[in-house]
């Protein structure tokens, strides 16, 4: 009876520690985002595609990362504070650890058709990082590959 509670213990350990990075790395990102968010200048008048969650089809939540993560570093901040920000969230979405976790296999990847980033609607750089916001959002709460059918 004890080596089965100690074995069950331990699963329930080894399952948090794997999404500890995760978390923890989505969780800075999302407070780099906070800060340039406050630190835009011309938000109404920059504008990209953005990808919405509620526009996004199976398998298709690792395109929309890279979409944002491509152009983040073009969001016009105030200081160089906030570029190193930029970067710091365009390294951090690089990380396998992040791709693995919404990544699909190819044939999913294929039936789902994903939009390419231009197809997305444009929208000012506001918008565009509150729609990033609520990607990474959804993507921190601890979900597996079978439940994106649900983002």
């Amino acid at each position: 009876m004890k080596a089965c509670v100690c074995f069950l213990l331990m699963c329930v350990l080894a399952a948090q520690a794997e999404e500890s990075p995760k978390i923890l790395t989505l969780s800075k990102v999302m407070n780099e985002l906070k800060k340039i968010q406050q630190g835009l200048t011309n938000s109404n008048k920059t504008w990209f595609n953005s990808p919405a969650t509620n526009d996004l089809k199976d398998c298709c939540v690792a395109s929309a990362l890279e979409c944002f993560r491509s152009k983040v570093l073009h969001l016009s901040v105030s200081d160089e504070k906030l570029k190193k920000s930029q970067r710091s969230v365009h390294h951090e979405l690089r990380k396998s650890f992040i791709v693995d976790s919404v990544s699909c296999t190819p044939q999913e990847t294929q039936k789902a058709q994903c939009k390419s980033c231009e197809a997305y609607t444009m929208v000012n750089s506001r918008t565009f990082v509150d729609n990033f916001k609520t990607l990474l959002q959804k993507r921190s709460m601890p979900v597996k590959r079978r439940d994106l059918k649900s983002l």
